[in-house]
């Protein structure tokens, strides 16, 4: 009797220690297929810039696929640093085996080796790692890269004339770095005072100096849907200070290019956004003497603007190039209704010199398809 209770009671601590242990490998493959699988197929998770020579801005694109079978959202990009980023919007749905990618940006602030960890989670199960890595090497002539001076200050040296954010949608804030070489003898103190619009923002380190004969730098924050503007801008920015106790300020111009965000279209979506048509956007004036014309202003064109569509049509902007004189009121081209037009008369300035001249004006809208239009004038003088 006793015997048969022993092995009873053998074979029942061997399930159960068997389930145990089975049940222990499945909860670990679980865990480890749920950090693997993220069902984005990344072409790589690792890239090594090598050895560069500082820069205030690095950028690199991972490039993967949908896997899975079902559309995926990508609702988090954690990183390990404040100075990283990334500027994959999180808000789209991505279909089942459609091909995307995210933009990784770190920002340096110091010289040497770095590595930079992202995270990616989606609505689905799992993460996905991706790392930044490589070597900043120092600048090793300060008086040749920081070659442009500050007019208020011009022992305060910038690398660049001014600060360039280059082409950027109005739909989120952009961060640039400003980098700055104090070849003075004394620091420059921020006092944290500056005048600036509203659409930028300027963070700096945690000491607010700028030490005398090093490098510093401060992260210019633009935001493009808040200036309400398109194509070429430029605004300035003033940062009061103190350097050799004395109040002092620095003084500087930030630029910009514009343009209109839209979202991926396909042909039957596009269909129902406005679309502008030029009637003729080359006119050529002919040939005329110059002592016969009336003045600089006596040549004038006139374009037609149309919308071909169901929708009202913005022009965001028209920008004179040189030798152009729109004379147009905004208000009579700024909304064009649908299958209306909007007629645009310019200008054609005369030079004083004989020849062919052609003269060009730029159409910013919000036509998908081609928000930025080119309209050229030419004539022939004689």
């Amino acid at each position: 009797m006793y015997k048969i209770q022993f092995t009873l009671k053998k074979i029942f601590l061997s399930f159960l220690s068997s389930s145990l242990f089975f049940s222990l490998a499945f909860t670990l493959i679980s865990m480890v297929s749920y950090a693997q699988n993220s069902t984005l197929n990344f072409e790589e998770t690792e890239f090594d810039f090598g050895k560069i020579e500082f820069q205030d801005t690095l950028v690199h694109r991972f490039y993967f696929k949908n896997n899975s079978e079902d559309k995926i959202k990508i609702v988090d990009i954690s990183t390990d640093c404040a100075c990283s980023f990334s500027n994959k919007n999180t808000d789209k749905n991505i279909e089942k085996e459609e091909h995307s990618f995210i933009e990784l940006i770190f920002l340096p602030y110091s010289y040497g080796n770095f590595v930079k960890v992202f995270t990616v989670k989606t609505d689905k199960a799992g993460t996905q790692t991706l790392m930044l890595k490589g070597e900043l090497r120092p600048i090793l002539d300060k008086e040749r890269d920081f070659k442009y001076t500050l007019e208020k200050t011009p022992n305060i040296q910038t690398r660049t004339k001014y600060l360039h954010f280059g082409n950027v949608l109005n739909k989120i804030p952009i961060t640039k770095k400003f980098e700055f070489y104090n070849s003075s003898e004394e620091d420059f103190v921020f006092t944290g005072k500056m005048e600036i619009p509203e659409y930028l923002q300027v963070r700096f380190d945690s000491t607010h100096i700028l030490k005398a004969g090093q490098t510093s730098a401060i992260y210019v924050i633009y935001d493009p849907l808040l200036k309400n503007d398109f194509g070429y801008v430029e605004d300035f920015v003033t940062l009061f200070g103190e350097q050799n106790k004395e109040a002092s300020k620095l003084e500087f111009k930030v630029t910009a290019n514009v343009e209109e965000y839209f979202p991926t279209l396909n042909a039957e979506i596009l269909e129902t956004y406005p679309k502008l048509t030029i009637e003729n956007d080359y006119i050529n004036l002919g040939s005329h003497y110059l002592k016969k014309l009336d003045g600089k202003d006596s040549l004038e064109a006139t374009f037609v603007l149309k919308n071909a569509s169901n929708m009202p049509l913005k022009i965001h902007r028209i920008i004179e190039g040189y030798g152009c004189k729109l004379i147009t009121e905004k208000s009579e081209w700024n909304e064009i209704a649908p299958h209306s037009n909007a007629i645009v008369k310019v200008i054609f300035q005369t030079p004083e010199d004989r020849g062919t001249y052609i003269r060009s004006l730029t159409v910013i809208c919000n036509d998908p398809r081609k928000p930025i239009r080119t309209m050229k004038i030419q004539a022939i003088l004689r």
